[in-house]
C-alpha cells in the first residue's frame, strides 16, 4: 500500500473524470463531509476514486484537494486508487508553472484569429491567395521547394523538431512528463476549439480543409508553447524557447503558420479585401 498523499480534482466542485459526485468542500480549515460508497470496489468503476499525481488529470478550469480516506482501498499500477470512503482536507495551490499555463490558456481567447493585423514579421516567408486554401497551396509549394533544396529529409525535420526535442528532454529531466501533456493537451485544445470556431466561417469560402488544417497547426503551437511554459524553470535552451514563442506569434498576429524549414517560418493570410 502506497503511503503517498491523496489527491481529488474537481471542476465546479464535481467529479470531472468519469464521475458526477458533488463533493463537500473544505472550508475554513475545515474539511469537508466524508462521502462513502456502497458495494464492492472495483478499480475504475465502483468506489471513489483519488490520485497520487493530480496534475496528470489536469482539466482546465480544475480544482486540486488533499483527501483522506478510510477502510478499503484499492490501489492501481499507475497513480489512482480505490476507496470506500473519502473527504477533502484542504485546496491545494497550483504551482507556479502551472500558473503560467493557466495565463497562457485564458490568452487564446484572446487571439485575432485569421484576421491578420498588417504587419508581419520581416524575417517571415509570407504567402498570400484569394483564399485561405489558395494561400496555404502557395506557402505549401514554397516550403517543399525550400525543403527539397536544403535536403529538408536529413536536415530540415531535424531543424523542425529541434524544440519538441528539447521539451521532451526537459520533461524528462524534471519528472513532469505527464504534467506537461495535460498543459500541452489542455492548451492544444482550447486554441483548436477557437481557432476552428472562427475558421468554420471561413469555410463559407470554399477553404474547408484549409480551415481544418490551420485549426490543428495552431493546435500544435499552443500545446508547445504550454510545455514551454510549464518547463520554463529547467534547462530548456533560450533558442528553443525563443523559436517557439516565434511561431505562437504567427496566430497572435492573425495569420496562420503552415511550418518552418530551418528555422524559418512559413505564413500564409488570405489577401485583404481593397
Amino acid at each position: 500500500m502506497s503511503d503517498k498523499p491523496l489527491y481529488k480534482v474537481l471542476v465546479d466542485g464535481k467529479s470531472c473524470h468519469g464521475g458526477t459526485l458533488k463533493w463537500s468542500l473544505p472550508k475554513n480549515e475545515t474539511p469537508g463531509d466524508w462521502h462513502s460508497f456502497d458495494g464492492p470496489l472495483r478499480m475504475c468503476e465502483r468506489g471513489i476514486h483519488l490520485t497520487e499525481s493530480p496534475f496528470s488529470w489536469y482539466k482546465r478550469g480544475c480544482e486540486v484537494y488533499e483527501a483522506e480516506y478510510r477502510g478499503e482501498i484499492l490501489h492501481d499500477s499507475g497513480n489512482k486508487a480505490c476507496v470506500r470512503e473519502a473527504r477533502l482536507i484542504r485546496e491545494v495551490p497550483f504551482p507556479a508553472p502551472w500558473l503560467r499555463v493557466e495565463k497562457f490558456l485564458n490568452g487564446i481567447a484572446a487571439v485575432q484569429w485569421f484576421k491578420p493585423d498588417g504587419s508581419p514579421d520581416p524575417e517571415w516567408k509570407l504567402y498570400s491567395g484569394s483564399t485561405w486554401a489558395a494561400a496555404r497551396d502557395a506557402a505549401g509549394d514554397a516550403a517543399w521547394a525550400a525543403a527539397r533544396d536544403a535536403a529538408w529529409a536529413a536536415a530540415g525535420a531535424a531543424a523542425r523538431d529541434a524544440a519538441w526535442d528539447a521539451a521532451r528532454d526537459a520533461a524528462r529531466a524534471v519528472a513532469w512528463a505527464a504534467a506537461r501533456d495535460a498543459a500541452g493537451d489542455a492548451a492544444g485544445a482550447a486554441a483548436r476549439d477557437a481557432a476552428w470556431a472562427v475558421a468554420g466561417a471561413a469555410a463559407r469560402d470554399a477553404v474547408w480543409d484549409a480551415a481544418w488544417a490551420a485549426a490543428w497547426d495552431a493546435a500544435g503551437a499552443a500545446a508547445l508553447l504550454a510545455r514551454i511554459e510549464l518547463l520554463r524553470d529547467a534547462a530548456i535552451d533560450p533558442t528553443h524557447t525563443a523559436h517557439v514563442e516565434s511561431r505562437w506569434r504567427v496566430w497572435q498576429k492573425g495569420y496562420a503558420l503552415l511550418c518552418d524549414i530551418n528555422g524559418v517560418l512559413y505564413v500564409y493570410a488570405k489577401e485583404a479585401k481593397p
